[in-house]
């Protein structure tokens, strides 16, 4: 079996008592840019030993053994699968295997021994294995391990490499063969909603969004190029986590192709690219906490005001300043001075919330989905809530069918566990 550090991680699990860690798991996994192999969702109809076997084989970079109660009772767990990742991980070093261990030998510690013992197994097997707890905290540190692991892994193979690719979706079904050969494939799981996204995917990707600044520069690229497409709020976050003053270059690729290019600081550009087409203050406003500001980032080329109108009809005596900036032109936005115009925009969001005591900037967006992460890696020293847009029917109750902005992450670079500081979102 040839390794490529790029290709999925099995997921082992004994389904009767381990679904619920595995499901979780697979979600936080693929948040984080690791395509997950999981029986439910890839495993191809036929005999299923055969199966598993056919799918090992095709090209796998790790293995988590979840170990539970019942994976003693487990046939396949035993037999079959646990035998041949155990087998691959130690003819091939690379081969990344992680143990996630529902066993304890008394309340809150860990029985280290319990995974021989479930998978029949000499003592003392599995003990140069990482063991990690089955509750949040100890699966999503797993999961910066396997992304640790997995970016010196595409190094050794790849050392003149020089751009770290990432690609993002949140609207995918996540499955086996969704990936790029990109050395991160982040999946949000989709949301049921028809237009915002899922608030248990934003907080698996909220959880392990902190893994992504050292994983870029473990790789010791020097450029960052990003692909895909996502909720803007979402696409702002990435964005955030990966700052100018760490990332030096960052592009991002749109669906047709072309490049959009960031800037390396908030600027003023001559020509300007932006025009304040509408702006207000409440110079006497007091609030009871930080204040607030809000800025409505509205690039596409035919203007749409609705939407804001209707946040500041609803939450416009609660802002010390707020502004609309629309493009100076109204043909499409040009890739070419992508840079430019992010830097303008972030000098915007910048100065409009040192000019109010470094006010929280509650940000709206409708833009590419490029321009969303080029000016978020500007906004490094700013405290940021941002929006989707949602023109969903409202209840029944409700009954106001204009299109709406929805708070939906607070975003702060330097939050010590990652930028997305708390998802807000509820539908």
């Amino acid at each position: 079996m040839s390794l490529n550090p790029t290709d999925p991680v099995f997921i082992s699990y004994r389904q009767s008592d381990g679904s619920e860690i595995a499901v979780e798991l697979a979600w936080l996994l693929r948040a984080a840019g690791i395509p997950v192999w999981r029986d439910r969702d890839d495993l191809p109809p036929g005999d299923t030993e055969k199966r598993l076997v056919q799918a090992m084989d095709a090209g796998l970079s790790g293995a988590v053994l979840v170990i539970t109660p019942e994976v003693a009772e487990s046939e396949i767990v035993r037999f079959t699968e646990s035998p041949r990742l155990i087998q691959i991980h130690s003819e091939q070093p690379q081969f990344v295997l992680g143990i996630a261990n529902g066993i304890e030998r008394e309340p809150g510690r860990l029985d280290y021994k319990a995974p021989d013992r479930v998978l029949a197994k000499p003592a003392g097997t599995l003990s140069g294995v990482d063991q990690s707890a089955t509750d949040r905290e100890g699966l999503i540190e797993l999961v910066g391990r396997l992304v640790f692991h997995r970016i010196a892994a595409q190094r050794e193979m790849n050392a003149s490499g020089d751009t770290f690719s990432i690609s993002l979706q949140t609207r995918n079904t996540p499955q086996v063969y969704d990936r790029t050969g990109s050395e991160l494939d982040i999946r949000v799981r989709p949301s049921i909603h028809e237009r915002l996204p899922s608030v248990p995917g934003l907080t698996d990707f909220a959880d392990v969004l902190r893994f992504l600044p050292d994983a870029v520069t473990r790789s010791s690229a020097t450029r960052v190029q990003i692909s895909g497409g996502a909720h803007l709020s979402v696409a702002f976050a990435l964005g955030a986590a990966l700052p100018s003053s760490r990332v030096g270059d960052l592009e991002v690729v749109d669906q047709s192709g072309e490049k959009w290019v960031g800037a390396g600081e908030a600027t003023l550009p001559h020509p300007a690219y932006l025009k304040i087409r509408d702006s207000g203050a409440n110079p006497a406003h007091k609030s009871d906490g930080r204040p607030k500001v809000a800025v409505y980032l509205d690039l596409l080329s035919m203007e749409s005001g609705a939407a804001f109108d209707r946040y500041l009809g609803e939450r416009g005596e609660s802002l010390s300043a707020w502004r609309h900036l629309r493009p100076v032109s109204d043909e499409l936005l040009d890739p070419g001075v992508a840079g430019a115009l992010a830097a303008e925009a972030a000098y915007h969001l910048r100065e409009v919330s040192a000019s109010n005591a470094n006010a929280e900037v509650h940000v709206m967006l409708r833009c590419p989905f490029a321009i969303a992460v080029l000016v978020a890696r500007l906004c490094n020293t700013l405290r940021i809530t941002a929006y989707e847009w949602d023109d969903s029917d409202p209840s029944e109750e409700d009954n106001d069918y204009r299109p709406r902005y929805v708070p939906t992450l607070k975003i702060r670079p330097s939050a010590p566990n990652g930028v997305v500081d708390q998802v807000i979102a509820s539908h």
